[in-house]
């Protein structure tokens, strides 16, 4: 029985290793299983989070430099500013007697210290005197920031004459200037004009600009090519006779005034530069007018026009000019009490201008101003 119990048993052996080793490998696959799938999850938690953070990097895009366009710089203005405009700076005078308005306040060309001051003269009441009476070469200016006080250049060569209201008739205003003493880098001042309301804060203009014209330019004269006639030495009286008009130059009514008012009027018939028969310079400027009467009535022996008085300005270095020869050079008086209504009388007047000086603002006493006059050669 013993051995029978023995061999059983080892019979029983071999079963019972197969199944722990049936165990084991069971064992072995389920954990290599579950390795596997751990593998697999964090493989693919892996994956997303790279997929995750790729997408969260916003794409890097190549930029092609841009050529920016090439802009131009706006086209220059025929007519430059002036640093005022027309009714911007006006003041009642003597006692709202006048009215005084600031046309132009700019700097001189090659002289930068120097500024020219252009202002209109109004006549406002008919109740006026010979002494109201506005001098233009007594203004003076002021720096608004440090208050110091600019004079005139040349109350006598760099600025107009008197200007009296008794002998300047209503609605017909009166041109004058001077030249102060500004230093370079003064952008903007007080001015004070003799019997007038302050100007406060006037802007100083370049020298290049020109002033804001309230009347249309002017058509440019032709050249005249014709050789030009001596003009004769001897004094020519005027008269009521019609005399030839200059084409060079200047053409007929282009240049036309009121004078004395409304009483008559003064046209521009010639400026032309011609030869000083005593000295034989060039330096000289016939200026050859028309003076009409206009009023038929209210005409006295002082409504004169002294012609000997003309004088002209270079609009560009504010420089004054005068009369060669007031006896021998000019026509002298135009009395408009020796015209009849309608009829009118030439006169001239030689003016001392350097050459190279092309454009004159002329001034007829009791006539209103002749702006950029071009000077035939």
């Amino acid at each position: 029985m013993a051995i029978q119990e023995r061999d059983v048993d080892k019979n029983n052996i071999p079963r019972e290793r197969y199944r722990d080793n049936n165990g084991r490998k069971y064992l072995w696959v389920v954990l290599a299983s579950v390795l596997s799938t751990l593998g697999l999850v964090a493989a693919g938690f892996w994956l997303y989070q790279r997929l995750a953070s790729r997408d969260a990097i916003a794409p890097v895009t190549t930029v092609s430099p841009s050529i920016s366009p090439t802009i131009e710089p706006p086209a220059a203005s025929p007519l430059p500013s002036v640093g005022i405009q027309p009714d911007q700076f006006v003041q009642p005078a003597l006692g709202n007697k006048a009215q005084v308005e600031l046309t132009a306040v700019r700097r001189v060309l090659g002289a930068p210290d120097e500024v020219t001051v252009e202002m209109r003269i109004n006549r406002l009441s008919d109740n006026v005197g010979g002494s109201d009476i506005i001098s233009p070469g007594s203004t003076t200016a002021r720096n608004p920031i440090t208050n110091e006080t600019y004079y005139a250049v040349d109350v006598l060569n760099r600025s107009s004459g008197s200007t009296s209201l008794y002998q300047l008739s209503r609605g017909q205003p009166k041109e004058a200037y001077v030249v102060l003493n500004v230093p370079a880098g003064i952008n903007t001042i007080d001015i004070f004009v003799e019997n007038t309301g302050v100007f406060r804060n006037v802007p100083i203009a370049d020298a290049s600009a020109n002033p804001v014209s309230r009347m249309a330019p002017a058509p440019p004269a032709p050249i005249n090519t014709a050789p030009i006639s001596p003009v004769p030495q001897s004094q020519v009286p005027y008269s009521t006779a019609s005399a030839p008009r200059s084409n060079v130059g200047i053409q007929p009514g282009q240049f036309v005034q009121p004078a004395l008012g409304t009483k008559a009027q003064v046209e521009l018939l010639s400026v032309k530069r011609v030869a000083d028969p005593e000295l034989r310079t060039r330096d000289v400027v016939n200026v050859q007018m028309r003076v009409r009467r206009l009023a038929t009535d209210n005409i006295v022996g002082s409504d004169i026009i002294s012609v000997g008085g003309t004088t002209a300005r270079n609009p560009v270095t504010s420089e004054t000019y005068e009369a060669v020869d007031l006896l021998n050079r000019s026509t002298g008086n135009v009395s408009l009490y020796l015209l009849r209504p309608q009829a009118s009388g030439d006169a001239y007047v030689w003016l001392r201008v350097p050459e190279g000086t092309n454009t004159l603002d002329i001034y007829i006493p009791e006539t209103q101003a002749f702006k950029n006059v071009p000077i035939s050669n």
